[in-house]
């Protein structure tokens, strides 16, 4: 989660768009609130 937060979120703006192959393409910014929740579930 660290390298995520750091190589990811830290790196690129949040109008960074992203499409992981499975789900809803986004942005960052729009993913950007959720980083507590996945560091919550241990990701």
């Amino acid at each position: 989660m660290n390298d995520l937060e750091e190589e990811i979120f830290g790196r690129f703006p949040d109008d960074t768009w992203f499409y992981p192959g499975h789900g809803n393409d986004s942005t960052l910014g729009a993913e950007r609130p959720a980083l507590s929740q996945w560091r919550a579930r241990g990701w």
